[in-house]
This record gives C-alpha cells, sequence and structure tokens, in this order.
C-alpha cells in the first residue's frame, strides 16, 4: 500500500493536464508509484532523482491560459457532465480510452444536503444574525491586505494557490505554530470582537443544537466543540478556487466537525467520495449568511473542493463577486499534545487508509516533512486508546479503525476473509 499514491497522482494531473487520469494511473501503478519513473516514461526520457523545485508553482498555472492544451482541459471540465453512453476519449498516450463519466448532483436545499449527504454534512441557511455577520464581515475587509497566499510543499514543489488566507484565533488558544506539508502558517491574528462573537455563536449552535441530536461515532470527542481557530479564505475573483483535499485530520483529529461561513457571492462547493471511483460529486450552492457543516466521518470519507466560476449566480451588495470562507475548526488540545514525533523530529501526517480493501477504515501516520521530499520514510499505524505511547499502535490488532456503515465494499470483504 502507497499512502501518498493519491498525493503523486494529483501532481501527476497538474504537470500532465492534457493526460487523462485513469491513464496516469495506471502508467503510475506500472512504475510501482515511483513518481521520476512515471515521468521519465511521459517524457520518454530518463529523469534525475533529484529535481530542482520552482520557488513557487500555482496550482491553477497548470490549468488556466490560452494555449491549446489548456482549452482542451476546459473540454474535458465540461464533457465530464454529459450523460452516460458519451464517453470522452483521449489519444494522449496508449491510444483512445474510454474515461469514466461521473455524475452531478447539485443540492440547493437544506432538505436535498440531508437527503444525499447526511449524516456526513448539513446546510444551514440565514445563519448569523444580521448585526453580527454585518460585524465580521466589516472586520474581515479591513484585515484582508494582511492575509497570505496559501503555500505548501508537495513533493519538493512549494505550491501557491490562486487565494489568500488569514489564520484568526483566540489569544488564549494553546496552539498556534501549526504545520502544514512541510511548512509553518504564519502567526494568527487576534479575534476581533465581531470574531470572538462569531466563534462563541457557533459554538452554542453545535455544543446546544448539532450534536447532542446527532449520533457519536466511534473516536469521536465527548468534550464540548470549541472554536479557538477559524482559517478564512478570501476569493476575490470568481476564478479563484480551492483544490480537492480533506482537511488535516493531524489538528481537528478523528470525527470532528468543522463549520464553515460563507460571507459575500455564492459559490459552488463539491464534494466527492474518496475511494469510490464511479460515486457522483455533489454540489452544494453556498449562499451568503449560509453554514455548512462537515459532521464526523466527512473528512474520512469525503474529499471536497470550491470550483472556479465563470459567471457569478449572484453579487453581494458590498462585496461584489468576493467571497470569504469561514472554516471554525476544534483543536482538541489534549489530543495535540500528545501527537507523536518522528524520528527525524518532525510531527507525524494523520491519515486514514482507503486504496486498499484490506486496510480501509485504519488510520496511520507519517512523516511530516514527506512532502518536500525530505521525509525520513517514518511510519506508523495508529491507535487513538494508546495516549502514553502518543497513538502509535504496539500491533496489528490495536490498529484504530472505522468502517462507513454504507461502505458494502468493505463490509462484504471482511466478512468473506474472517
Amino acid at each position: 500500500m502507497d499512502p501518498l499514491f493519491e498525493d503523486k497522482l494529483l501532481l501527476l494531473q497538474l504537470y500532465y493536464p492534457v493526460i487523462l487520469r485513469d491513464v496516469l494511473q495506471d502508467l503510475l501503478i506500472s512504475c510501482d508509484g515511483d513518481l521520476d519513473a512515471t515521468r521519465s516514461l511521459i517524457d520518454g526520457k530518463l529523469r534525475p532523482k533529484k529535481r530542482s523545485a520552482p520557488a513557487q508553482a500555482a496550482l491553477t498555472s497548470f490549468i488556466s491560459g490560452n494555449s491549446q492544451s489548456n482549452k482542451r482541459v476546459r473540454a474535458v471540465e465540461r464533457t465530464s457532465h454529459s450523460e452516460p453512453g458519451n464517453p470522452l476519449v483521449s489519444d494522449a498516450i496508449g491510444g483512445k480510452k474510454p474515461r469514466n463519466v461521473l455524475k452531478v448532483i447539485t443540492l440547493n436545499t437544506p432538505l436535498d444536503v440531508k437527503e444525499h449527504l447526511y449524516p456526513y454534512a448539513s446546510l444551514h441557511l440565514n445563519f448569523l444574525p444580521d448585526p453580527l455577520i454585518k460585524s465580521v464581515q466589516e472586520s474581515l475587509l479591513s484585515m484582508k491586505e494582511h492575509f497570505s497566499k496559501n503555500k505548501f510543499y508537495l513533493f519538493g514543489n512549494l505550491c501557491e494557490l490562486n487565494s489568500s488566507m488569514g489564520l484568526f484565533s483566540r489569544p488564549s488558544a494553546t496552539y498556534t505554530k501549526l504545520v502544514y506539508n512541510g511548512l509553518k502558517r504564519p502567526k494568527p491574528f487576534e479575534y476581533s470582537k465581531g470574531m470572538e462573537d462569531l466563534a462563541l455563536y457557533v459554538e452554542r449552535y453545535l455544543n446546544e443544537k448539532i450534536i447532542p441530536n446527532a449520533d457519536r461515532l466511534k473516536w469521536q470527542l465527548r468534550d464540548d466543540w470549541t472554536n479557538d481557530f477559524c482559517v478564512v479564505n478570501c476569493y476575490e475573483k470568481l476564478q479563484n478556487n480551492m483544490d480537492w483535499h480533506s482537511d488535516r485530520l493531524s489538528h481537528i483529529g478523528p470525527h470532528n466537525y468543522v463549520a464553515s461561513i460563507s460571507i459575500g457571492t455564492t459559490r459552488m462547493f463539491r464534494l466527492r467520495s474518496t475511494y469510490k471511483e464511479l460515486a457522483p460529486i455533489y454540489q452544494v450552492p453556498l449562499p451568503h449568511n449560509s453554514l455548512f457543516i462537515m459532521r464526523p466521518g466527512c473528512q474520512e470519507e469525503f474529499k471536497h473542493c470550491l470550483s472556479p466560476m465563470l459567471k457569478a449566480i449572484d453579487v453581494h451588495p458590498v462585496l461584489g463577486t468576493l467571497r470569504f470562507g469561514i472554516t471554525a475548526r476544534c483543536y482538541p488540545t489534549f489530543f495535540i499534545e500528545n501527537l507523536p514525533k518522528c524520528k527525524c523530529g518532525t510531527g507525524m501526517i494523520l491519515r486514514r487508509s482507503h486504496k486498499s480493501l484490506a486496510t480501509r477504515g485504519q488510520y496511520f501516520w507519517l512523516c511530516e516533512n514527506v512532502y518536500q521530499n525530505k521525509g525520513c520514510t517514518s511510519f506508523h499505524w495508529c491507535d487513538f486508546t494508546n495516549v502514553e505511547g502518543h497513538y502509535i499502535a504496539k500491533d496489528e490488532e490495536s490498529v484504530s479503525v472505522w468502517i462507513a456503515p454504507e461502505d458494502i465494499e468493505k463490509i462484504k470483504y471482511d466478512k468473506s476473509n474472517n
């Protein structure tokens, strides 16, 4: 099992946007997951193991512009929504090959979201009182010039998103120095009065109305949900986007709630299964003053993104086509202070296995520096009950596992192998 297979495949898609994902996947598998060998095969030449990375490589720069290859990428995106029976083909490598056409389902209302995504997500409209959302809006407008570009390492490449980001926290927050994909995050801004009022409002809503009325999952926190940290993403243009990802479990822990409040123009929020090849893509329009809750199990079962748009759904009277996405997170102090350190001295990434049926649902730890190609290759299976051992499993029997009840494929596999 290669726990970084999906990330390697993502990087190949950025390097070779005109080649179908399925083709890249087959090539990567044929090269035993070796990224350099795969690129050498595609380029038709040997590639040195160590390559110099560009100082900055914007993810969106791989798919924007007016080149002929980029026109082909946009055609792929448009055609991928077509009806089955009209498969897209490409002669990029290995002759013509059909492409799986994924169905896109738009969920316009809270009831739609409940029908298709519950218990993993819910939508709540007109969430904040009018004075509070105006206060937060004014606070963010005054701060956005101090936001920074979101940068991260992906296999030795320093990438930069086309949106900007600001971290906010309470002054009393214990852990304000966090590392993400090999980069230390900037020091958070202190909550303004509006942001503190927002945090208190979200806390009360989740602790009083949401969490008591939902079934608890196996590894879910028993303490109250607290909102000491917020990540605010600023999308100034409709073309600004956030690529497919799941929120890091290393800081929020397993089976946690993540609350996202939208301020400004309506944008399309998308979710797709982490491991089901032909599962549909769900897209949810998130209007001004809406709350979208990713509930326990959502980060394990789904990836999400904010897709770029060509035309605005609506225009906010003050912000125009700008959108602030406020992601309210709970960083459990007790969990973070007991996280394992790898042998090279850095922190470790918590992930959940999904590629292999045999290990699907099992949690594991990886070296944080792996995304810079500097990782020490440390790997441990996870045991959330072994606090004294920093959540590292002592043996195979103690590995922490969670299988979604609707994962019939995995359930049948386990039954047939018992």
